[in-house]
């Protein structure tokens, strides 16, 4: 096998590929084998009616299709490697020759990774919001336990329970309402820094990506925007919910719903492209023992054993688990070389 022509427009690799005939030949030997065993011929098992026979009950054309088919399917990963291609979606097929004792030779265009052109990303601006909690904001928590457990009273206006100790023993395990003020504090706080973590890797991510050059492959958008819908999915199914019943109570189409997602999936692809992108310009790597702490942590959530977690994954889920370290790293070091304005508390 040999790659006779390669060129690239844009994010589409056209390539040319030659193959002996004997390759072909082979191939077409095991189709005829596969097709003896799949057809009924009467007073024959499966697969042992002479060739002859065999030959006049097959539609020999569909067997040489199939041969061809199977065996560009066999020299893919070849033609990937040896064309140093990363394909992003499945190659579209044009058979040019197969004919008998000459080579048989074929074209392929196929969608491949997008080249990036990045901008300024080292030093950029970013604001991170403040986890302090005000005591205005204590309070409006602990008016809402008291809404929550109100009762009506005999002239039916609703009662709010005082806010002391007995209320705080009510509604918690502790012992005085200061505890309570405390706890709620700090859970608030918690909350308030997760939100701020989040919404400064968004903007991270968002200034790094404001300049760069990248045609995005609609493979890559169709396939974030499935894993969005299965992400919706899960999230619909810790409420009892189906995507189905969701879709009727918001008077929805299916394809309606895939539309309005495929925006926030491009915005989603090209954050991941600009993290790759500067995961290869810093040379962030992710090494072995990475990967297996990563695997080690997923499987304490789990209640597993690592080394059975490791044992399950295979090479799919191991590269899914390396590409996100690479771009938590990379984001990681988008963060620590940013420069980070810390939000003035409120009083």
């Amino acid at each position: 096998m040999k790659i006779t022509a390669q060129t690239r427009e844009k994010n589409t690799v056209s390539l040319e590929i030659e193959a002996a005939y004997a390759e072909l030949q082979k191939s077409f030997e095991k189709a005829m084998i596969e097709a003896g065993k799949e057809i009924k011929i009467p007073g024959f098992r499966p697969g042992k009616a002479p060739r002859n026979i065999l030959e006049s009950a097959l539609n020999l054309e569909a067997v040489e299709h199939r041969a061809a088919q199977d065996l560009i399917a066999e020299l893919y990963p070849a033609i990937i490697a040896e064309g140093k291609i990363d394909p992003v979606d499945y190659p579209s097929v044009e058979i040019v020759q197969q004919e008998k004792d000459k080579p048989f030779i074929f074209k392929l265009a196929v969608e491949v990774y997008p080249e990036v052109k990045l901008g300024k990303y080292r030093g950029i601006k970013l604001n991170k919001k403040t986890a302090e909690v005000a005591e205005a904001e204590v309070l409006a928590a602990l008016g809402r336990l008291q809404e929550r457990l109100a009762v009506t009273g005999p002239d039916g206006k609703k009662e709010l329970l005082p806010l002391d100790d007995e209320f705080a023993k009510k509604v918690s395990k502790l012992g005085t309402l200061a505890e309570l003020k405390e706890e709620i504090r700090l859970a608030l706080h918690d909350e308030k820094r997760a939100e701020a973590d989040a919404d400064l890797r968004n903007q991270a991510i968002a200034a790094a990506g404001a300049d760069v050059k990248v045609e995005i492959p609609r493979a890559m958008i169709e396939r974030e925007t499935d894993i969005m819908l299965d992400e919706l999915k899960g999230t619909l199914a810790q409420s009892g919910l189906t995507l189905e019943q969701y879709l009727q109570g918001a008077q929805k189409e299916a394809k309606a719903l895939r539309d309005e997602l495929k925006n926030s999936a491009q915005i989603r692809v090209k954050g991941k492209l600009v993290l790759n992108a500067i995961a290869g310009a810093e040379k962030i790597e992710v090494t072995p023992e990475d990967i297996k702490a990563e695997i080690a942590g997923m499987a304490a959530s789990y209640g597993e054993e690592a080394e059975a977690a490791e044992q399950r994954l295979n090479e799919s889920g191991r590269a899914f688990i390396k590409d996100y370290l690479l771009r938590k790293k990379s984001l990681d070091w988008l963060i620590e070389h940013a420069s980070v304005k810390e939000e003035e508390a409120k009083s």
